[in-house]
């Protein structure tokens, strides 16, 4: 009889704590309704079989969510330690991963340098907190600008706001290559009207000069002026002849300023083709011409014979009386400001230049010699400076007196 009562009094305090454990679970699940009701909760953490699940929630802060949801911008709240509670369907097409996908992963994920993550959550101190990042998902790279707002102590979490740059970024890379244009546009206006200046010079002086004689010399041919000493035919002839040859140089210098389509060059052809042209001129001064291999080119074939025809035929033109002329040509690679460059020299043994003249001589109608020791119109290396110019490459030269001038060219090596 005893042992029933034993047993009836353990079954009865057995079910006693049994009740009170229910009690408490009631509880507790009461509070947690009451939150959710009251909007306090966004999400439940519930661990089935040992494996933690994220769960959203409706709440009673329903209306805000949908305004959440038609923000143009990206929203998210997040734990303190970074597990994203809640994303709007902005951030997920922005991030190209489903809303559901998003919530429960961890916000440093996203962030194309983690680290930069964990820094903001370290310097919030309760403040708002705007940075520059680049979010990085599966390789896709996109600029933002994202700001934390710690929401303590009204909720135990951050708020997220991601602002997409995209557009912004397109728009000063944009702008800035428009600026760049527009300086290159400028540049090239003040090069025009510089040498506008310079052909008003030819207009008001070189070619008047011609013409003046022209005028003069066909006065005096009359009846009675005919029998003097000098013969105007003759001058008007040669006068005839120099004009033409000066409108001959200035369609050449203005040919020279376009900017053609290139090609691939091999400059071995068009040495022998200008050789070829020049063949006449290279006789009858018996000149020896040399050259290596040369390299191929992105350039303009036209401007490329225009260029070492006036080259060489200058080196023949300037050389020594009395001594054979002897040019040179090679070439080698050389590196400047990290650019690299096929420098190709003309080397002669002519008359040379005075190191003080050598800034000149690039000059359109800039000559350093009487037009009756040398022939020519001033134009030829002003010339070539500008298809250099248009091939992005430039010319210099050395030169001593009586001793000989060394022109090099520079092209841009294109790998």
């Amino acid at each position: 009889m005893l042992n029933n009562l034993e047993d009836k009094d353990l079954y009865i305090e057995r079910l006693l704590k049994e009740n009170e454990a229910l009690k408490s679970q009631l509880f507790d699940a009461t509070n947690i309704i009451d939150a959710i009701k009251q909007g306090e909760v966004d999400a439940l953490i519930v661990h089935a079989e040992g494996v933690p699940q994220l769960y959203s929630i409706e709440s009673a802060d329903y209306t805000y969510r949908i305004l959440i949801e038609k923000f143009g911008e990206g929203a998210l709240s997040i734990t303190h330690e970074g597990l994203i509670l809640y994303s709007n369907d902005y951030f997920s097409k922005l991030a190209g991963i489903p809303s559901n996908k998003i919530t429960g992963s961890l916000l440093a994920d996203y962030f194309d340098v983690p680290a930069e993550f964990y820094a903001m959550i370290a310097n919030l101190n309760n403040d708002v907190l705007k940075k520059d990042i680049v979010l990085n998902v599966k390789g896709k790279k996109t600029p933002v600008t994202i700001a934390f707002t710690d929401l303590n102590p009204t909720v135990e979490a951050i708020g997220v706001v991601v602002t997409d740059l995209t557009e912004k970024k397109e728009n000063e890379q944009a702008l800035l290559k428009y600026q760049q244009q527009l300086e290159e546009k400028v540049n090239e206006l003040n090069i025009t009207n510089v040498n506008l200046g310079q052909f008003i010079h030819v207009i008001s002086h070189d070619l008047k000069e011609p013409l003046r004689k022209i005028i003069m010399c066909a006065s005096l041919l009359t009846p009675e002026n005919t029998g003097g000493k000098s013969n105007p035919v003759a001058i008007i002839k040669a006068s005839v002849q120099r004009l033409n040859s000066l409108v001959d140089d200035l369609v050449k210098y203005a040919f020279s300023s376009a900017k053609a389509d290139t090609v691939s060059i091999d400059l071995n052809n068009i040495l022998k083709e200008v050789i070829d042209d020049l063949e006449v001129v290279i006789t009858e001064s018996n000149a020896i011409i040399q050259y290596s291999h040369l390299p191929s080119i992105a350039g303009t074939r036209v401007q490329m014979r225009q260029l070492f025809s006036n080259l060489i035929s200058n080196a023949i033109k300037y050389s020594k009386a009395g001594v054979t002329a002897q040019i040179d040509i090679n070439y080698d690679i050389v590196t400047e400001n990290d650019t690299m460059y096929y420098k190709i020299s003309i080397k002669d043994n002519g008359i040379g230049m005075d190191n003080a003249h050598l800034g000149k001589i690039f000059t359109i109608f800039q000559r350093l010699h009487l037009r009756t020791e040398y022939s020519g119109n001033g134009i030829g290396l002003s010339i070539c400076k500008k298809i250099m110019e248009n091939h992005s490459g430039r010319i210099d030269v050395q030169s001593t007196l009586n001793v000989g001038s060394t022109f090099n060219l520079y092209f841009p090596v294109v790998l």
